[in-house]
């Protein structure tokens, strides 16, 4: 068995991405890999969010999520392969309620498991147990060219994405 590398999991997102069903190759893609992410020794990255690849057809990332921040809640703008491959996370799933986004659920990820979301599926996002999750995720598309939103805690507004917006939004 081939040892998982992150440049071989890019390489490997690039081609399910233009496979003719993409969202089933990245979904089988990304089951593989949090078995072997798992079992790799994946660097520790400084910082929490790692773009590691993007072009038109695919954005590859690297996650990791503290348990002491709650990411506010987003959107992807486009489909979503979000898989864990360590630790546990929370996303919190909003729904639209006559035009306001309400909490409507909870979805855990335990490692070696993924979700899809779609284009407009929201979510806030947390690590459980006290320990960081670690996870690997697949946008089909260029997540960073996109127009995105966030949408207040309390109100449930949609803000455009940006950088101050998200940090300002983010929970501690």
């Amino acid at each position: 068995m081939t040892q998982f590398t992150l440049d071989a999991f890019v390489a490997d997102a690039r081609i399910a991405a233009s496979a003719p069903d993409p969202l089933q190759a990245t979904c089988t893609l990304m089951q593989a890999a949090l078995a072997g992410a798992a079992q790799a020794d994946l660097p520790d990255f400084e910082d929490d969010e790692i773009l590691l690849f993007e072009d038109e057809t695919v954005s590859v990332w690297h996650e990791r999520f503290q348990p002491h921040e709650i990411l506010p809640p987003h959107d992807h703008a486009m489909i979503a392969v979000l898989g864990v491959y360590r630790g546990r996370e929370r996303n919190d799933l909003w729904r639209n309620d006559g035009g306001v986004w309400q909490r409507g659920g909870t979805l855990t990820l335990e490692a070696g498991q993924q979700h899809v979301f779609a284009p407009h599926d929201i979510h806030s996002v947390q690590a459980e147990d006290g320990v960081p999750s670690y996870g690997l995720h697949i946008y089909l598309g260029a997540l960073t060219k996109v127009d995105r939103h966030l949408f207040d805690w309390d109100t449930g507004a949609s803000v455009p994405m940006s950088e101050a917006a998200f940090m300002s939004m983010k929970r501690t």
